[in-house]
């Protein structure tokens, strides 16, 4: 059998509980090999990130060092150029055509997924699995545009049977962190606030927060 891996991509500014949940969910929903962390190098669609690709970098290969199966790439850092998915994608096939690879994102990224280059054929050429919490649904929009219902199975099994274009719908994440809230809460920590510093060590890795505070990073 093929090996199967996740790739999941973001700016991981910085990585969070909340992606290493998504991740952990998609290896064992999937029954995957391994999942791939892939950090953004040019964002096409929103700001830079706040730390530079080498701490990002750095802050995953922290965050995952307690996992063999959680790996963090630096493929979009060594490309030159805006980051797109869908390159990613076609150079991870290309370098390792034996492995099924899954790209893994957010619902809020599925439903912000047409404003990305050449959305079309990354959903045409790639197997997709998207994570949500329960009761919350792809909207109708969405769904119309990505053609949900004729490309979705409901199993592992159908998802890696053969042929692309496949989407499944991870709907079990617990954890709804984004590094927004993290990075406003570690300015709040620089105001010396108690809650705020406790917010933090819950939604960071240890290694991460002590990476994030002997590099003095999101003051």
């Amino acid at each position: 059998m093929s090996k199967r891996v996740g790739v999941y991509g973001g700016m991981f500014d910085p990585v969070h509980c909340g992606h290493l949940a998504v991740a952990e969910l998609a290896l064992e929903a999937l029954s995957l090999d391994r999942v791939l962390l892939v950090p953004c190098k040019l964002p096409n669609h929103r700001h830079a990130a706040s730390a530079t690709g080498a701490q990002r970098l750095e802050m995953l290969a922290l965050a995952c060092a307690g996992s063999a199966q959680l790996v963090a790439s630096p493929i979009e850092l060594e490309r030159e150029g805006v980051s797109f998915s869908v390159d990613t994608l076609a150079q991870l096939r290309d370098d390792d055509p034996d492995t099924d690879f899954v790209f893994v994102l957010g619902r809020d990224a599925f439903e912000g997924l047409p404003r990305w280059n050449r959305w079309e054929q990354l959903l045409d050429e790639n197997l997709l699995a998207v994570v949500s919490r329960p009761g919350v649904c792809v909207s109708r929009e969405s769904a119309d545009l990505t053609q949900l219902a004729s490309r979705r199975v409901t199993s592992p099994e159908a998802l890696f049977d053969g042929g692309r274009g496949k989407i499944i719908l991870l709907e079990e994440l617990q954890n709804h962190l984004s590094s927004t809230r993290v990075r406003a809460a570690l300015s709040e920590v620089e105001d010396r606030s108690e809650s705020a510093n406790k917010r933090v060590d819950d939604w960071l890795p240890a290694t991460v927060r002590a990476y994030i505070d002997t590099h003095a990073l999101y003051k």
